[in-house]
């Protein structure tokens, strides 16, 4: 496994609070990677997708230069308004049959594998945020 790099663009507050992303990810060949992660403050990009990659004179990194083919994955990010559920949101969406982690942002990165029903996952979704349990964004949509 190694890691590549997605430059983040900061709106005017600062956020996210970070100037790249390292995202897990397998080599597939001729500079192009598996994403293996989940992205966490990257659009756009999901587990499963395949990108182009490219190394910048004096520096190491991966850098993805372009998504080539999509998977059938989707993410979103999950805020809860009680920053104390992380561990027990994450587990809402794992149930559902996603991969989700609690991230030290205080948000929790899901996962939405094609196995998954995604109109089921957008219902729990859009419940949390109705009812005032949590916020929460795409970073790349279902289908």
């Amino acid at each position: 496994m190694q890691h590549v790099y997605v430059a983040l663009e900061r709106d005017a507050d600062g956020y996210p609070p970070f100037e790249a992303e390292e995202i897990d990810a397998v080599e597939v060949g001729r500079g192009r990677f598996r994403i293996e992660g989940i992205p966490v403050f990257v659009y756009g990009m999901a587990r499963g997708d395949v990108v182009r990659v490219k190394r910048t004179r004096g520096d190491d990194r991966l850098w993805v230069t372009a998504v080539v083919s999509n998977s059938e994955h989707w993410t979103s990010r999950v805020v809860p308004v009680d920053r104390t559920t992380l561990e027990q949101v994450a587990q809402q969406f794992v149930a559902l049959g996603c991969d989700a982690h609690a991230t030290a942002f205080g948000m929790v990165a899901v996962d939405v594998p094609a196995s998954v029903r995604a109109a089921t996952v957008v219902e729990v979704l859009r419940h949390g945020q109705d009812a005032g349990i949590w916020h929460y964004d795409m970073g790349v949509a279902p289908a």
